[in-house]
């Protein structure tokens, strides 16, 4: 019973070890010393300053040391466990803050850049819709203009053809006067080729008569 009991507590404290397992950081004391094993028996490897990222590997809760691989050369020893931290020291977290703000600044500015550039896409856009307008009032205008010279169109080709129509009337009736201008002119001939000749032969009569009649005349007396 007591060796269960013993291998339950063993048990506990080893998910216990693995929960504190994974990245830590060195707390801000100015030097921590990484050694060879777990205890300030073993030689010192190297030193690790304050807000070096580690990763644990184990943990050896009896000698509150822990086996850490050092992420810039993949060294690997022992540190205290009470020097690892949870998150990082407060001038490393300064610097993550600041360079977040940088980060962030030069993206607000060029956000502020992208957004100057969309007022003056805007600024274009309403220009050329402003153009848009006036060029649809042009053409709705010349359209007018259009429809009206087109209905003129039509009307002074109704007119044209109803002229033309009186046109071809009045030549026909000009035909038709002429020719007979012509029959009459025709018979004016006529007529005055007959009274010509009746003058003309009333004048051989009156020139054939007249002798005799002064013969006689002369006569009587």
């Amino acid at each position: 019973m007591r060796l269960r009991w013993l291998g339950f507590v063993f048990f506990a404290l080893g998910i216990a070890a693995q929960a504190q397992v994974g990245t830590r950081y060195v707390t801000d004391r100015t030097q921590v010393e990484l050694r060879r094993g777990p205890s300030t028996e073993y030689r010192i490897l190297r030193y690790l300053e304050a807000g070096d990222r580690v990763e644990v590997l184990e943990q050896s809760d009896a000698q509150g040391f822990s086996r850490v691989k050092v992420g810039d050369q993949d060294t690997e020893g022992w540190i205290p466990t009470a020097s690892l931290i949870a998150e990082p020291v407060a001038r490393e977290r300064l610097a993550a803050a600041e360079r977040n703000l940088s980060t962030a600044r030069e993206r607000v500015a060029a956000l502020e850049g992208q957004n100057l550039e969309l007022q003056r896409d805007l600024a274009s856009t309403r220009h050329e819709l402003e153009q848009s307008r006036a060029n649809h009032g042009t053409v709705s205008r010349e359209l007018a203009e259009i429809r009206t010279a087109s209905a003129n169109v039509v009307a002074m080709r109704d007119d044209n053809a109803s002229l033309s129509q009186r046109l071809a009337r009045r030549e026909r009736e000009v035909e038709q006067l002429t020719a007979d201008n012509s029959r009459l002119g025709g018979r004016n001939n006529q007529n005055w080729f007959v009274v010509g000749a009746a003058v003309l032969l009333a004048g051989i009569v009156v020139g054939l008569v007249a002798p005799t009649l002064r013969r006689k005349r002369r006569s009587d007396w």
